[in-house]
């Protein structure tokens, strides 16, 4: 009988081979169970989202945690391999610890901006085309990647923010928002007159036809909303369709207008007084 054989035989070799085998199965049906893990949680996520952008990118992140646990699973199965072959994977696993730990301190930050990424997509905190504040950068978004939001403020820059420093964000244009016009009149303004204005001035803007779709309310006028040292404040506001806010606004502003100028109520304007001191 061949040597070869007559080792394969023994015992010891048999209870590798074993070993080595269940290895491998359990390795594949780790495989299997994140893959049915994956397609369950890319039918459950893509269900719920309605456009198509998001949809794409949430594919993409499923896909990339997918293909990220399949590496691990195939790294330890390896290693376990190795192991039962009496290998010495010790040099292997230090060098793996250090090389682990120094790419970990250089790319900690890039690392934290893949999981504020990963957190953005899945909670759906913003979509492209969103007006959003986040800290001191206002405007719109432009491009989500898992490293970076891209956004594009009123004088068109473009600002790149990492999203790992998305801790609070404000979403203007989700589900609705509200349009709010604040007027400032005298003191000694008739604020009944000022009031029966500021509505017959909503009335006309729920005959417009350009903004009565944009509209979800009637607009609400509110009386003596408060002052400041040069007048009184006065306020019209009504929820509006995400991202309608300021046309809307706009509109409004120039109907009360019209209407307090045709009351002949005058809008209060911060004013500066002089005097000057003349010799005796």
């Amino acid at each position: 009988m061949p040597e070869w054989l007559q080792t394969l035989l023994t015992s010891q070799a048999l209870a590798t081979l074993l070993q080595i085998a269940v290895t491998v199965a359990l390795a594949f049906l780790a495989n299997a169970l994140v893959g049915v893990a994956a397609r369950r949680a890319e039918a459950r996520w893509l269900r719920g989202a309605a456009d198509a952008e998001r949809q794409a990118r949430l594919r993409t992140l499923i896909d990339t945690g997918h293909s990220t646990l399949t590496v691990i699973i195939v790294v330890i199965t390896m290693l376990m391999v190795l192991y039962s072959l009496d290998i010495n994977i010790a040099p292997l696993l230090a060098g793996a610890g250090v090389a682990g730990l120094a790419i970990s301190l250089g790319a900690q930050t890039l690392i934290k901006d893949f999981i504020g990424g990963a957190l953005i997509l899945s909670e759906d905190q913003f979509h492209v085309g969103d007006v959003i504040q986040v800290g001191d950068v206002s405007g719109v978004v432009e491009d989500i990647t898992l490293r970076a939001t891209y956004v594009r403020d009123l004088q068109g820059k473009l600002i790149l923010v990492p999203n790992g420093d998305v801790r609070q964000v404000s979403n203007i244009t989700r589900d609705w928002a509200r349009a709010v016009v604040d007027l400032y009149v005298a003191f000694d303004a008739d604020v009944g007159a000022v009031v029966q204005a500021l509505e017959s001035a909503a009335q006309r803007a729920q005959a417009d036809d350009a903004i009565k779709p944009l509209m979800l309310e009637e607009p609400q006028v509110a009386g003596w909303s408060g002052f400041n040292e040069w007048g009184v404040l006065v306020r019209v506001m009504v929820k509006t369709a995400p991202g309608q806010q300021w046309t809307v606004e706009t509109a409004l502003r120039r109907y009360a207008l019209d209407a307090l100028h045709v009351a002949g109520i005058r809008v209060a304007l911060p004013g500066q007084d002089i005097r000057l001191n003349t010799p005796s």
